[in-house]
């Protein structure tokens, strides 16, 4: 039984009804160049209904150091929590169970971290479809350009609003339980959102590395028609979780301006689906009472754009979505 000072990384996955992509996914995290003393891949059950293990059975039995966990279905946000309590890595990394990782590209980027001893490394990743994947077609960066910054520095200079993707880095263990960085409970999506910006807000040593490192695979179907009332309620949450982080003591007036510019970056995404998907403008009116009980006269106010789509909102929100929805308004 590995302890804690034996680990060095752990890699939590939640699994739930990817039997398609499961087996792949696992397969990558094997070959990372990695002895299997030095990591766990922690597997949470997150009720699957599929055959996701059954097709992994094999794998399973032929390694020591996979856990798995079960819970019922309860979204990934819990899955990863739960990992994060089970984990006994120094360093953490979460993977989706429909994605890939680099062949041995974690290695090298785990060793930096401890090196460094950071609390956050970033690395790089690709967007890639099925087919592409397939086809194996796709050029990877592996870089040795190593940059240390501050959480503040990596929160201004590199922090894309809309790619606040948790899986493209690697967390020291410690870093989140010293902070009591935890993803919000959410049972669907967008838990994502707060906890990386949380995580950078609240880290002092980071690192990033121009070296690919994750497969992120890109369906087919436009993420605003998946969208249900449920998943919106979901990014009310975030946006409020978001709004939350201006309170964080000490905030630089710099900081506290990027943070409102990307949390109205995530605002202007809820507007964007509710105003561009025909079912969802119909419940308008449920997802903008959910946000403002959960957010109470929620405002922007840096820049002319900013004010004038906050007083759109709070004043005529219904007539606003519904202009929007017949000029085909994106931001």
């Amino acid at each position: 039984m590995m302890s804690s000072g034996d680990v060095k990384l752990s890699i939590i996955a939640p699994v739930y009804n990817v039997e398609k992509y499961i087996r792949p996914c696992v397969e990558s995290i094997f070959r990372q160049g990695l002895d299997e003393t030095d990591f766990e891949l922690i597997l949470v059950n997150d009720g699957t209904q599929d055959n996701s293990f059954g097709i992994i059975s094999d794998i399973i039995e032929s390694h020591q150091n996979i856990i798995i966990l079960e819970q019922k279905n309860s979204g990934p946000a819990i899955a990863r929590n739960n990992g994060i309590k089970s984990a006994k890595g120094q360093y953490l990394l979460f993977v989706d169970s429909d994605d890939l990782l680099i062949n041995y590209s974690i290695a090298k980027l785990l060793d930096i971290a401890i090196e460094q001893s950071a609390d956050l490394l970033v690395g790089d990743f690709l967007r890639l479809t099925d087919e592409q994947i397939a086809e194996g077609k796709y050029e990877v960066c592996q870089g040795d350009e190593i940059k240390v910054k501050t959480g503040y520095e990596l929160y201004m200079e590199d922090l894309n609003p809309h790619e606040s993707y948790v899986w493209r880095i690697l967390y020291r263990r410690d870093f989140l339980l010293e902070r009591c960085l935890s993803f919000v409970m959410r049972r669907f999506c967008f838990e994502d959102i707060p906890f990386v910006q949380e995580c950078y807000l609240k880290a002092n040593k980071c690192v990033t590395v121009n070296s690919t490192a994750y497969i992120y695979r890109v369906g087919n179907i436009s993420i605003t028609y998946s969208m249900t009332k449920a998943k919106m309620m979901d990014l009310n949450e975030s946006i409020a979780k978001l709004w939350g982080l201006q309170t964080l003591p000490k905030l630089p007036d710099a900081i506290r301006r990027k943070l409102q510019d990307n949390n109205f970056a995530t605002f202007s995404f809820e507007l964007w689906c509710l105003s561009h998907n025909k079912k969802l403008l119909k419940e308008w009116k449920d997802v903008v009472d959910d946000l403002n009980k959960k957010v109470p006269n929620i405002r922007f106010d840096h820049g002319l754009k900013q004010k004038m789509v906050s007083l759109m909102y709070r004043r005529w929100p219904g007539f606003y979505l519904k202009l929007r929805y017949l000029l085909k308004i994106s931001d």
